[in-house]
């Protein structure tokens, strides 16, 4: 029988943690992709049956809310299952737990596939055996919002290179999120943390073209920022900041 609740733990190791010790945003993106990845795999519709029809499942939209990432040696657990499914899409929740079972935060993706000839989104009809594994448990969290980005400041520009391109020839889920959240100095992490995140794929960023970066600021803790190639919107996204109790601190490498 496949299991409709998928749960996988593993521990942050030092390579792992970012300059704060603790988990990075990007890393767990890529942390739910591997996750989503392997239960795709269990049921039968991972990277090696989609690469046969020459598709495969592609991030569309994210959100994240945490109420603290896990700390450097800490082990943590991401459970995972399927709120719905249609020929469009299938939407992906996740719960991130500490290991005592305390929930740090909670995720939402929405998934489609890839066409990978026409580089255009595939119909999923052929996927409909997915409708059965819906799982019947809510997600607390609010879906991605349409974030927009209408008055922005270009505040960066940069071109793709070589190791922000994964598999599928374009740039990588995780990839866009630095890109994102290196548009803030390293002293703005000590200071302060994510505390929601959302970010929308528009069109595929490919090798070798150049990325503008625009920010407008809703408030000083809410900001919508927007990738763009030639005018076109390569993503968008939100990204929420709350003050840190204490600012971090590192003593060996003050």
């Amino acid at each position: 029988m496949k299991q409709k609740l998928f749960t996988k733990t593993f521990t942050l190791t030092p390579g792992e943690c970012n300059g704060q010790q603790e988990m990075s945003l990007s890393f767990l993106v890529g942390r739910i992709i591997k996750v989503a990845s392997m239960h795709a795999e269990l049921w039968g519709v991972g990277y090696d049956k989609m690469i046969e029809k020459r598709t495969a499942w592609v991030l569309s939209r994210l959100s994240i809310e945490m109420k603290r990432f896990p700390a450097i040696n800490e082990n943590y657990t991401l459970e995972t299952w399927i709120e719905d499914y249609n020929t469009r899409f299938s939407t992906r929740n996740m719960a991130v737990l500490d290991s005592k079972g305390e929930v740090c935060g909670y995720v939402r993706t929405i998934w489609l596939v890839l066409d990978l000839e026409a580089r255009r989104t595939a119909n999923m009809e052929e996927l409909n055996e997915l409708r059965s594994l819906v799982l019947d448990r809510p997600c607390p969290i609010e879906p991605p919002t349409r974030v927009r980005v209408e008055n922005g400041e270009k505040i960066d520009s940069f071109k793709v290179r070589y190791s922000d391109i994964d598999l599928n020839r374009h740039v990588n889920s995780a990839r866009y999120v630095e890109y994102l959240l290196n548009q803030y100095p390293f002293e703005w992490y000590d200071n302060n943390r994510i505390t929601r995140f959302e970010i929308a794929y528009a069109h595929e960023a490919r090798p070798g073209i150049d990325i503008d970066v625009y920010r407008e600021m809703t408030t000083d803790s809410d900001h919508s920022l927007e990738l763009r190639h030639d005018g076109n919107t390569l993503c968008r996204s939100r990204i929420i900041f709350a003050q840190r109790s204490e600012p971090v601190r590192v003593p060996f490498h003050e």
